[in-house]
């Protein structure tokens, strides 16, 4: 039975790897990705406008840092929290893609059809998973400690 397990965590890793690069290599002519959760699905505001524009809020503006009440070394600090947390966001946003490629190029395909409560269930929202990731990352982990133990948690051999 591991073997088998095995072998649908290989496939599971190669489509989400297949998934991922054609998320980030099929563009249109302008250069857009079509995959990408930004886009509009034909929808285009008054004017020729681009969609967005319409619907930004207060509080989806950039924040600015406070500056005159500030030493220069809180400003140094500031820099490189704010360097080394784009790091970090980067990273899971490139974990994220190649590792979950299959299932975020369903939700960005599927996703708007859907009703928000079962594309939250299923897909997940900004603020947690969805049960397709959860069960792939569940395989990943047994894999993983397959791979580094030698024994298999499923068999309990």
């Amino acid at each position: 039975m591991g073997n088998v397990v095995a072998k649908l965590v290989i496939f599971s890793i190669l489509l989400n790897l297949a998934g991922g690069l054609v998320m980030v290599g099929v563009v249109d002519i302008k250069g857009d990705k079509i995959f990408d959760r930004s886009v509009s699905n034909g929808f285009v505001g008054e004017n020729g406008e681009e969609y967005s524009e319409d619907y930004i809020s207060e509080l989806e503006k950039s924040i600015k840092p406070s500056g005159d009440l500030d030493d220069a070394g809180d400003q140094i600090y500031r820099v490189l929290d704010t360097l080394s947390l784009g790091f970090i966001y980067r990273f899971i946003d490139v974990v994220d893609t190649y590792m979950y490629g299959f299932i975020n190029m369903l939700d960005n395909i599927i996703g708007d059809m859907l009703n928000d409560d079962v594309r939250a269930i299923l897909f997940g929202n900004t603020v947690k998973f969805g049960a397709f990731k959860i069960m792939v990352t569940i395989s990943y982990i047994l894999m993983g400690i397959f791979l580094f133990t030698g024994k298999d948690v499923v068999e309990g051999s």
